[in-house]
Formats: structure tokens, sequence, C-alpha cells
């Protein structure tokens, strides 16, 4: 099962490609998490309804790799 808060806490930290202690993508994260906020401000049902598609999609993918 997947854990849904824990997915939208990560979600940032997914995008950003590299290692997050480094100075460049720190920066990088900041700026996904920032812009991640705002979306979630402005169209909270678009947010809702695309947070969800990942999350069947994860449950999907943990199914696939435990058979």
């Amino acid at each position: 099962m997947v854990n849904a808060d824990r997915i939208k806490r990560k979600l940032p930290s997914l995008l950003i490609d590299g290692n997050t202690t480094k100075r460049k993508e720190q920066n990088g994260l900041m700026r996904y998490r920032y812009r991640l906020k705002r979306f979630q401000k402005r169209n909270p049902e678009r947010c809702n309804n695309l947070t969800n598609k990942i999350i069947a999609d994860l449950n999907e993918l943990e199914k696939a790799v435990s058979e």
C-alpha cells in the first residue's frame, strides 16, 4: 500500500534529477516545492486528481513487482 502523505511530501524530490544535497539541485528542489504549493493553492481539484493518479499508478507498479 502506498502512503499518500509520503508521496505528497516526496513528489518535489522525485522531480529532481541528481543529488539534492548539492546547491544547484537544492535550489531546484525548493523551486519545485514552491511551484507545487502554488499549484495546490490555485487549482486544488486538479492537483488532487493528479496526485490520486500518481498514487494509483504506484499501486499498480507495486502489485506488478510483487507478482
